[in-house]
């Protein structure tokens, strides 16, 4: 089970979704040191002590994160910041 879900809606359709969120992948990794692999639509998140992966549809786009031991406590401002990111992109 993930630590973090999230998904939202978008009208961006799949590739618009996807080109936009490949743009937030170097702030991401700055801030909290996760890349993002894509493979079509999805894309596997990993990085020190996260993993998870994002999916991609045509309307919406969902997240799921695994937190390591040491970033549980962090959960919510880790939520919060990748929440602004996606939010931001998808805008």
């Amino acid at each position: 089970m993930a630590d973090i879900e999230m998904s939202r809606d978008h009208s961006l359709g799949a590739d618009g979704a996807t080109e936009r969120l490949k743009g937030i992948e170097p702030k991401l990794k700055e801030k909290y040191g996760v890349t993002l692999a894509w493979s079509g639509p999805v894309a596997d998140v990993k990085g020190k002590g996260v993993s998870g992966k994002i999916t991609v549809e045509e309307a919406k786009v969902a997240l799921q994160l695994k937190l390591g031991l040491m970033l549980k406590p962090l959960k919510g401002k880790i939520q919060e910041g990748i929440e602004r990111q996606v939010d931001k992109a998808l805008a």
